[in-house]
Order: structure tokens, then C-alpha cells, then sequence
């Protein structure tokens, strides 16, 4: 069962400047580690037990899952990854509803202070990256990788939503309402002009928007060729306002 969201993906070609920008928009920004597969990381802890992961490259990694989506399609929020009880079972679902995806693999990561986390995630494939999430189970405890700072200047204390942009909804509903175990509520965004879907999963919403039609921004991110999530919401304490996506490694981030 799909507990909520684990953490989004917010990459770029150099990690120091992501760390530079996130730090500057008042979070806590602390280390992470090396994946053996070409990627490193900084996180971003947050009180609702989720995370966000800075993620950019110290080689030359074409073969890797996330370098199509920062060197080719621009970066910014690229991913997410959803937490299960049973990771087994939601893979059996994604896979029975058509999603191309690779095998469960494991994976790994070495934290600055030499520790090992390892985990079992799948990979999801085009046309589904980014508009379905990937899904995790920790083989050494989830405590350790997830960040324990959580407490940011900025207020943030967890994440609200996550917009996806889809262009046939169709793609989406039915996988997402099988993996869910409901239908969604039908949702509307004037100022974006585009309607679809949002399912709420523990304390967070998934929102998949199509656009009414090619004057609306939705269409216009498809047009570019970005990657599929949209904008990401953040619940805070402090000032309620929306980042231009220039400050923010390209992401469109709101604070609400």
C-alpha cells in the first residue's frame, strides 16, 4: 500500500549551486552521499517525514536513469518517489496496469560519515517517468536515510501537493486509481487552465492536470519538453508565496 510521498527530485547539473539556491530560499540543507551509479546528493529533511533530494552528477553518467531528464530536458523537479509497506505488491500493481518499468534492483548510497544505506526501488520508464512515482523499501533502516534536520527558516514543515502535467489523463487515472484504491476527486486550477485529477495519499495530494488547450501554461511546459511534474506545494508556517522558477533551480515552488 502506498503510505505517501518519500521524497521529490530536484536535480541539476551542479550540486553546489542546487545547494546554494535551496539554501538561500531557507532551508536546511544538509549532506547526503555518492550512489555508485555516477549520482551524489544533498537533502532537504522535512517534519511530515519526507524529503527532498538535490540530486546532480559527479561523472559522466548517459546511461543513468535521471541524465535524459537534467542534461535534455532542463532539470528542475524531475521526480518523486512514493512509501509502501509492501513494495512487492504495489510493483505487482504498477506492472499489471501496463507501467514500463525496470525489475526491483537494489541500490545504494554512502553516506559522508561512511555509512551504507541500501534500499530495493524500481525505475520507471518513458511515457510514465515522472508522471507515475517510483516506489521504495529500505533494507537498512529508513531513519538513517531520511534527514533528521527538519526545521527550516523559511517554515516549511511538509509537502501539500505535487502537480503533474499530463497530456491524456487517461495515461494516468486508472494506474493511479489502482495503486490508490479510489477514483480521485475531480479538481480544476483556473489559473493554470487545465482540470483532471488529485488523489490524497497520507498527508499528501497528487494533482494531474491536462491543459484546456495550447494558450495555457500547462501546455506550454509539455511544448518544452520538461520534465513531467509541474510544481511542487509546501506547507509552511511562514510567508505564503510562489518562487519564480528562476530561483529555484527551475522548479515551481509554492509556499502555502
Amino acid at each position: 500500500m502506498l503510505l505517501g510521498i518519500d521524497h521529490i527530485v530536484i536535480a541539476g547539473p551542479d550540486l553546489d549551486e542546487l545547494t546554494a539556491t535551496f539554501k538561500a530560499l531557507g532551508f536546511n540543507v544538509v549532506s547526503g552521499g555518492r550512489h555508485p551509479i555516477g549520482s551524489y546528493n544533498r537533502l532537504i529533511g522535512l517534519q511530515d517525514g519526507a524529503y527532498i533530494e538535490l540530486l546532480s552528477f559527479y561523472e559522466e553518467s548517459p546511461k543513468h536513469y535521471w541524465w535524459d531528464a537534467v542534461h535534455r530536458k532542463g532539470g528542475g523537479l524531475i521526480d518523486f518517489c512514493m512509501q509502501t509497506d509492501d513494495i512487492r505488491a504495489d510493483y505487482a500493481v504498477f506492472a499489471s496496469q501496463g507501467v514500463e518499468m525496470s525489475p526491483l534492483v537494489g541500490l545504494s548510497r554512502v553516506r559522508d560519515d561512511g555509512y551504507r544505506l541500501a534500499w530495493l526501488n524500481n525505475e520507471i520508464y518513458d511515457p510514465f517517468q515522472g508522471l507515475i512515482p517510483f516506489v521504495i523499501e529500505d533494507e537498512t533502516p529508513r531513519d538513517e536515510r531520511v534527514p533528521k534536520e527538519n526545521e527550516h527558516s523559511n517554515g516549511v514543515i511538509g509537502i501539500d501537493a505535487i502537480t503533474l502535467v499530463a497530456r491524456d489523463l487517461d495515461l494516468a487515472r486508472p494506474i493511479m486509481s489502482a495503486a490508490l484504491g479510489g477514483e480521485g476527486e475531480h479538481v480544476r486550477d483556473d489559473a493554470l487552465k487545465g482540470a483532471g485529477v488529485v488523489f490524497e495519499v497520507g498527508t499528501h495530494r497528487l494533482e494531474y492536470l491536462s491543459p484546456d488547450d495550447e494558450s495555457c501554461p500547462l501546455h506550454e511546459h509539455i511544448a518544452q519538453n520538461r520534465p513531467v511534474p509541474y510544481r511542487i506545494r509546501f506547507k509552511t508556517t511562514g510567508r505564503k508565496f510562489a518562487v519564480d522558477p528562476g530561483s529555484a533551480a527551475g522548479a515551481r515552488i509554492e509556499f502555502v
